[in-house]
Order: C-alpha cells, then structure tokens, then sequence
C-alpha cells in the first residue's frame, strides 16, 4: 500500500503531461504484445502458403508483414521520442523543485541537512525516478498489455491453450514476485549508503586544508571507503537475486514452448486445432508466460525507484517553517528596534538571546562586542530575518519583522560575515551578487569602495578571474574585500559586517573600516569585531554577555563605567 502511495503521488506531480506521457508510454508499452501477434500470424501464413504451394501466397504474406512490422515500428519509435521528453521535463521540474526547497528553506533547517544529502536526492534519487518512469513502468505495461492482448488472443483460438498459457505464467509470476522484498530492502540501504558516499566527498572537499595539514588523508579515505564497500556488498547481493530472476525467466520461457508443443501437437493429432494455426501459438503462448513472469519481476524492480520516489517527495512536500506574512512591507524610515527578544536554536537546551531590548536611529554606527559564544552573531542573523519564529519583536521603521515579507524584510539589509563566502564565478559576477543589473561602472565603484579595485586591477584577467570553488584563487584578505563590495553594491540602507574585517591586514583592514565609517552618514551600520580598536568612533556600543545585553554606551561611557568592556578593551591592549 504505501508503494501504492508514493506512485499515486507521482502521478499527481505530473500534472500537464499526464496525456503526453501516457500516449508514449502506450505506444512504446504497445510492442510486447504486436511484434509477437504480427510473428504468429507471419508463421502462420507462411506455413498456409507452403502447404498451398503457393509462391505468390509467400510473397504477399512477407510484404504485407513487413509493411506491417514498419507501421507497428514508427509508432514505437514515436511513443520512445514522447516517453522520453516527457521523463526529462518531469526530471528537470523535480530538480527545481528540490533546488527551490533548497533555497527557500529557513537557515536553521538548511544548517541541519547535510549537503550530501542535498547532492544525492538532486541526482541519485531524482535519476532513478526518472528510470521509475521511463524504464520500469514501461517494463511492467508492456509486460501487463502483451500477457492482456495474447490471454484475449489465444482463448479466442483455443481456451486449453489459453488456461496451459496461465498456468506457466502464474508460477513464473509468483516465482519473481517472491523477490520484491529483498529487493527493496536492499535498495534502500544502497540509497542511504550512496547518500552517506556523497556526504564525505562533501565533508572532504570542505575541510580539504585541515585534513591535509594534519595528515589526515588516509583516514578521510577510510571514511569514504566505508560506505562504498557497503555499496559493493549490496551490489552484490542485487546481482545475485537479478541472476535468479533471469533462471527464472529462461526457465519460463523453455515451459512455455515445451506446453504449446506438447499441447497443442495432441491438439492437432486429434484433429481439435489446424497445424498452421499451431504455428502462430508459440509466440503468443511465450507472451503470455514470460509477461506474467515479467510483472512479478518488475515489481520487484519498483523497490528501489520507489524507495527514492519516496525520499524526493518527503524533501518537496516537507512543511516549511515561515512565519513571515507575503505581502509588501512598507517601511516607515529605518530605525532598528528589539524588544524583549527571547531565542533559543532548534533542539538546543541552552537559550542563546534572552530579554534583549534596543533602540537603534538610523544612520548610526553601533558595534556590538563581547567574548566568543556571547550572542553577537545570533543577534545579527536574528535582526536581518535569518532566523523564522511565530514571535519575533525586531522592527524596521515600525513594521515587525512578522508582518512583512521575507523578501522585503532581508532588502533592507546587506550583509557580511568572517566566512566571505564566494560563488566559483568572476569577480565582476561577485559583486554584482549584491544587485543584479548593475553596470561595470558600479561594480568599480562597490570595488573602490572597499579598498578591492587595485588588487583586481593587478590581476590577469582583472574583474573577469575566476574566484574559484569557495573563492581558493584568491587570498583570505582579498576574498573579504570583494564580499565587502558585494555589501556595498546593494546599497541597502542598513549595513551588517559580523567580524568582516577579521581575515585582512592592518593597511586593508584601517581603509575599510574608515571606509565604513564614512557610510553611516546615508547609512545604519551594524558591526561587530574582536578589534575593539576599530568601533572606538561608534555611535554607540552594546556589550553582549550570555546572550545578553549587559552594557550600552559610547567608548568614553562605557571606559567610565569599568565594566565588562573596560576589561576587554584593557587586555586587548596589553
């Protein structure tokens, strides 16, 4: 029933070509049943032509059969072409599904799902959907319509050879039907373990640099050979049940021959059938019989197509958790404000922001500091809409964060991280990441900006050079400037830098912060930093400790104050 399940929703997913796919799957499935029928009536002509002796009879029957196989053909041919574009628009629109689930997921349930995962269901599963889809249903239509059309056709001839005929074909059914459950359970482990394959390929090439430099190698290897041996086993196992269903099915089709000829010789000894009609049985009676063996073995061949089925529809029907409403925000100016903001992590124990309250005007620089684990980052993400809750008092201009779209919330902010993640893209593509349309002029502009535009200048292909996977062609300071262009080609009105000059030099790292400092006269800039020397000249600056807001004031009120922020400032100097 629940394979039943996961077809039915397939089939609800193929809303508008449903017809097209259908007729092609007819056209192709067509064949298992015509190409015998046309063979036995071709034997049977043949035989009637020479116990007539008639050598035009001969000729007529070989032309007409022929035109016959070449009609019966296209419309194979044609149903091929349709089943096929079909299966790749089905595939195409599964992918992009997936791939806008992906993307439109909240941070925490993305951060959660493992990229392999991610990697595997985009390829491995939706690929055998697809052969679900094209292969195997066709395997088990053309199965059920040539044992339909023979059973219809031999019982018309003679109902002793039409019983004989099912007879065979309910052994061989039974027969490789018993393989269905071996066989799914197989193919799901095989799934979960090319998924498990993938995700230390991904885990590797993320964490490349640590594993080499601490000679880690062999051991990622014998992390990922793991999996794959497992797969190797499972293989194995697969081949070892396909090798009996194929005896089964050459066994079938030997009984097959020996009862038609048994058969249907006492039938035509006692004078009950016409020996060239006896001639036309054997492709229709093996029909019959490897048909019914056949759908016993396909639908042991659905396991694993469905097992995948399964897992790409638990992936593009999965509820999402957005509690943003879709509408259009309308921003009554740009001052910040935080009220109370209780928020824990997804499955976590500890809160990690309790109780923060803020005003911030617009235009205005505020830093926010405090030890590692304090609450800094979270507070950020949680300002600019990464984070989704039924309850989130953080207000632009007015408007909550809850009573906006998630689209119009997120424009009003642009932002950077100590990561400075890049997009294996040019630079000029980089930057234009942060406003889609913008002119090379601008991109300049954004680049000059952010102290970036002489190194690119200096480089071979200028703006054009290829970042690279995760931005590896460029230095850890010069990936950080080109993410601080990328900010400022946006041109939002509030500006959030998390650490985002923590990977550049003294010299880079003072022009942009003077750089950043010059942009609050048109912009709110949110800024935090272990260099406590860089957010002296803040307008203000809120100290974070255990998620919450233990200290507000400038640089001279909160020096005054002899608190947590003297302390820190006070060893970052010794």
């Amino acid at each position: 029933m629940k394979n039943l399940t996961h077809l039915k929703r397939l089939f609800a997913f193929m809303t508008g070509y449903k017809i097209q796919y259908a007729t092609g799957m007819f056209l192709y499935s067509i064949q298992g049943y015509i190409f015998p029928l046309l063979m036995g009536f071709f034997s049977a002509g043949i035989m009637a032509a020479i116990l007539a002796g008639s050598f035009e009879q001969l000729i007529n029957t070989s032309v007409i059969t022929f035109a016959m196989y070449v009609l019966a053909g296209l419309g194979v041919g044609g149903g091929i072409y349709l089943l096929v574009l079909t299966n790749a628009k089905i595939q195409r629109e599964m992918r992009r599904q997936l791939f806008d689930k992906y993307t439109n997921r909240d941070l925490e349930t993305s951060q959660a799902t493992h990229s392999g995962d991610s990697l595997a269901a985009l390829n491995t599963d939706v690929g055998m959907v697809g052969q679900l889809m094209e292969n195997t249903m066709y395997a088990f239509l053309q199965n059920f319509m040539a044992f339909a059309f023979s059973v219809i056709t031999i019982f018309i001839i003679d109902w002793r050879l039409g019983l004989a005929g099912l007879g065979v074909g309910a052994v061989l059914f039974f027969a490789q039907n018993g393989f269905t459950g071996p066989l799914a359970r197989l193919n799901e482990s095989r799934l979960g373990k090319i998924a498990d394959s993938v995700r230390h390929m991904t885990n590797f090439m993320a964490a490349a640099l640590p594993i080499r430099a601490y000679n880690m190698q062999n051991k990622a290897l014998r992390d990922f050979e793991t999996p794959i041996g497992t797969i190797k086993i499972l293989d194995i196992r697969i081949a070892f049940i396909q090798m009996w269903q194929n005896i089964f099915t050459t066994v079938g089709g030997w009984l097959s021959l020996i009862t038609t000829f048994v058969l249907g010789g006492w039938l035509v000894i006692n004078g009950h059938l016409e020996f060239p009609v006896l001639m036309m049985m054997p492709p229709l009676m093996e029909s019959i019989s490897m048909s019914m063996g056949g759908i016993g073995r396909t639908i042991a061949a659905f396991q694993g197509p469905l097992v995948a089925t399964k897992r790409v529809f638990e992936i593009i029907d999965a509820p999402e958790r957005h509690f943003h409403k879709d509408k259009s925000a309308e921003f009554d100016g740009y001052n910040l404000a935080v009220k109370s903001l209780d928020f824990s992590y997804q499955n976590a124990e500890n809160t990690a922001l309790s109780g923060v309250s803020l005003e911030i005007s617009e235009n205005k620089m505020v830093a926010f500091v405090g030890e590692s684990g304090s609450g800094k980052s979270t507070l950020l993400r949680a300002i600019i809409g990464m984070y989704e809750r039924p309850e989130m008092p953080i207000f632009i201009g007015g408007l909550g964060f809850n009573d906006s779209s998630a689209a119009a919330w997120r424009s009003q902010f642009a932002y950077v991280d100590q990561s400075c993640k890049l997009f294996n893209i040019s630079i000029a593509e980089n930057v234009e990441y942060g406003k889609l349309g913008i002119s090379q002029v601008e991109v300049e502009i954004a680049a000059k900006r952010a102290v970036a535009h002489d190194f690119i200048m200096e480089l071979e292909d200028g703006y054009g050079t290829d970042c690279g996977e995760k931005g590896g062609s460029l230095s850890g300071g010069q990936k950080q400037r080109i993410a601080i262009a990328r900010a400022l080609a946006k041109r939002a009105p509030i500006l959030v830098f998390d650490e985002a000059t923590a990977a550049l030099d003294k010299d880079s790292e003072r022009y942009v912060m003077e750089t950043i400092e010059s942009l609050r006269t048109d912009h709110t800039i949110l800024i935090t930093t272990h260099n406590l020397d860089n957010i002296v000249a803040a307008d203000s600056i809120v100290v974070m400790d255990g998620g919450k807001v233990a200290e507000v004031g400038t640089h001279g009120e909160l020096m005054a104050l002899d608190g947590i922020y003297r302390r820190l400032f006070d060893e970052q100097e010794r």
